[in-house]
């Protein structure tokens, strides 16, 4: 509420500083509220990102939480006509290759025309099948140009690309299948038509499968991409070869140890969070709020466990036991020569250990679990403990609003008195005045 800029004009006395010391002097409880507040608020924002980190956390573990994922494998090449890619199933060895063919998809020209533009003079219908499929039907006029049918096999719907190619001399339509292999053969059927489509000749280019020789074996597929033929393993073929090409498959040690310290990375990082929100040791905590919080503390204490979890028996049933190990400050490490070693020794033990087997999640799933306790939307016990203190926000902004509103109508009280009293003192201040003058004249 707006102050009387003349206050204490009569009395001589500064009532706007009276009035808003006695206000001050009466704002404890509002200025605690307040205070408590923006530490509650904070605190919420300290759970939000600690969440966050959790998210992160989780995205570490769901790397290593299948067979695929755990099974890092690289592939070598002797030539580049074969490139590699090996994925978590894949199996060490070695292979000898040729690439006699390569996929290819059919490309069809027509009889040749001296303009694009012109009508070809011809009308009836072009069937074109794709393999066993349903023909596309195409009706063309007499007034078509080349430009215009080749627009019309466009927009049939079929797995095909129709353009006009011009040699310098002539031009001709030409037709392309979209997809490789020898079942995307193109058949053309043409009634009232003289095309020259089906003319076998101006077929240039068929549809073929590719075929790559494997230990002298010829395999086939549809695509350059030949999937299946080694388990967990893709060649990409590029071109054919003369000369065998030596391919072998390797277990790729470094790539698990990449996710692993992804891993520690992001649970130091969880681990750091909690422990400078909630204090530890003589470390104090950063928001009073947090100070022990419970929660917090049985995250750190909760995720400790689940690392340590013993995933059946056998040399390595332990994340220690791979080079994974909790150090004394409660942080993880990784010993990436300890890990190297266990992966050359026994790479179905370490992906059992992390990923589990059948019957068994792996300690991956254990910390897994740990996590989603925590930041399961609505149920997580570190959601609730958020929502809790968004509630204790919601109390204490009702609160403030009180105490404000109980604060501003003390100050309109305290203006009104002061303002009254100054009023009586002006008017004595008049009367002694006049008095005065009244005696002195006499």
């Amino acid at each position: 509420m707006a102050e009387s800029s003349l206050s204490g004009v009569g009395s001589g006395i500064d009532t706007q500083s009276l009035v808003s010391g006695l206000v001050d002097a009466d704002s404890g409880r509002l200025t605690a509220l307040k205070t408590k507040q923006t530490s509650t608020n904070s605190a919420i924002s300290t759970l939000s990102d600690i969440s966050t980190s959790l998210g992160t956390l989780q995205s570490a573990v769901d790397a290593l939480s299948t067979a695929n994922g755990v099974g890092s494998y690289s592939g070598t090449s002797s030539s580049p006509a074969i490139a590699i890619s090996a994925t978590g199933n894949a199996q060490p060895g070695a292979y000898t290759m040729n690439v006699t063919q390569l996929a290819r998809s059919q490309r069809t020209y027509s009889s040749t025309y001296s303009s694009a533009s012109t009508a070809v003079g011809q009308s009836g219908t072009l069937a074109i099948q794709i393999g066993t499929g349903t023909p596309a039907s195409i009706n063309i006029a007499g007034s078509d140009t080349l430009d215009q049918i080749a627009s019309k096999i466009n927009g049939a719907g079929a797995r095909v690309s129709a353009s006009v190619f011009y040699d310098g001399t002539d031009y001709r339509l030409q037709v392309s299948g979209l997809d490789t292999g020898k079942d995307n053969a193109l058949t053309f059927t043409q009634t009232g038509l003289e095309l020259g489509l089906n003319v076998s000749a101006n077929t240039v280019q068929k549809a073929q499968n590719s075929i790559v020789n494997i230990d002298g074996f010829d395999v086939q597929r549809s695509t350059n991409q030949v999937v299946g033929a080694i388990q967990g393993v893709t060649l990409a073929l590029s071109q054919t070869t003369t000369a065998p090409v030596d391919v072998k498959i390797a277990a790729d040690s470094q790539s698990l140890a990449t996710k692993i310290q992804s891993l520690v990375t992001a649970y130091n990082s969880v681990l750091s969070k909690v422990n400078t929100a909630a204090g530890k040791g003589a470390t104090k905590a950063a928001n009073s709020e947090l100070a022990s919080d419970s929660t917090l503390r049985s995250i750190s204490n909760r995720l400790s466990s689940a690392l340590q979890t013993v995933n059946g028996t056998g040399k390595y049933n332990t994340l220690g036991a791979v080079g994974l190990s909790l150090q004394r400050d409660g942080k993880l490490a990784l010993d990436t020569s300890k890990l190297n070693a266990a992966v050359s020794a026994d790479p179905a033990a370490v992906t059992a250990l992390l990923a589990g087997s059948s019957g068994s999640s792996g300690v991956m799933g254990a910390v897994s679990t740990t996590i989603k306790a925590f930041t399961q939307t609505g149920t997580g016990l570190l959601s609730q403990h958020q929502s809790d203190l968004q509630s204790r926000v919601k109390t204490m902004s009702d609160r403030v609003d009180r105490e404000q509103d109980r604060l501003d109508r003390y100050r309109t009280l305290l203006q009104k008195q002061f303002s009254a009293m100054d009023t009586n003192v002006t008017s004595n201040n008049s009367d002694m005045s006049y008095l005065s003058k009244l005696y002195s004249s006499g």
